[in-house]
């Protein structure tokens, strides 16, 4: 009896062995990315969150965010694509406004949005405010050219800085309003372009960012390559939200 007993307590040690002989084995083999204390994760955006995030229509824009106290470009390509693939975003409207693919953002519509970010571990996530407003930012070089000086009202008022304006032909941009003040005297200019001497119809449109919303004029203009309006006689728009 005895015997048998010195037999299964040898037994028993064995296999405590070999039981801790295959942890210490898996513990030194297991792979180093899969330890999640070794994770290279996204710790914060790259950019102040504090404020809007402002784009135009057509615009993209690629994310360089924090990961630990490194930016994103800053690690081996592998570590980047194992970062951006361990991070999560989604956006209130879907694709409508903005289009967001992990550290890719591209602007669709004009509106405002909230892109929501996490990470892999749930132990980081961020709000990024995103205006996109309308695409009025290119424009290609014109051969000949109108220049209106204009006082711009909305609403019988003074238009807001976060106010847009521009010219259009029909539907295409011919030129965007700058506003500017010059002794006192704050006016609109907008240098319109076309590639035909024909007569056109010129149209304004402006944009308030901070309500979402068109703002219409009623007053045109027949494209003519003159000036239209004076510092000292400035040619009105009065626009209505």
């Amino acid at each position: 009896m005895i015997r048998f007993k010195n037999i299964l307590y040898r037994i028993a040690c064995l296999a405590l062995l070999f039981l801790t002989g295959c942890g210490e084995y898996f513990a030194q083999e297991w792979p180093e990315e899969y330890d999640p204390e070794k994770q290279l994760e996204v710790t914060g955006l790259g950019l102040d969150a504090g404020h809007p995030f402002v784009l135009y229509v057509g615009d993209e824009f690629n994310l360089n965010p924090q990961v630990g106290d490194r930016l994103l470009d800053q690690l081996d390509k592998n570590d980047q694509e194992m970062v951006v693939s361990h991070l999560f975003a989604s956006t209130k409207w879907g694709d409508s406004i903005v289009c967001v693919r992990q550290t890719d953002i591209k602007a669709i519509g004009v509106g405002n949005d909230t892109i929501r970010f996490s990470n892999f571990s749930g132990n980081w996530n961020a709000k990024l405010r995103v205006s996109v407003l309308p695409g009025w930012n290119i424009m290609p070089g014109w051969r000949y050219e109108t220049i209106v000086y204009a006082n711009v009202t909305v609403d019988d008022e003074t238009p807001d800085s976060g106010m847009m304006f521009a010219a259009f032909c029909g539907d295409e941009l011919r030129g965007r309003g700058v506003t500017r003040t010059v002794k006192g005297i704050t006016y609109t200019v907008f240098r319109i372009g076309s590639n035909t001497n024909k007569k056109e119809t010129i149209h304004f449109m402006g944009y308030d960012a901070a309500n979402s919303c068109y703002i219409t004029f009623n007053e045109t203009i027949t494209f003519d390559g003159a000036t239209h309006g004076t510092l000292s006689d400035l040619f009105e728009l009065n626009g209505n939200k």
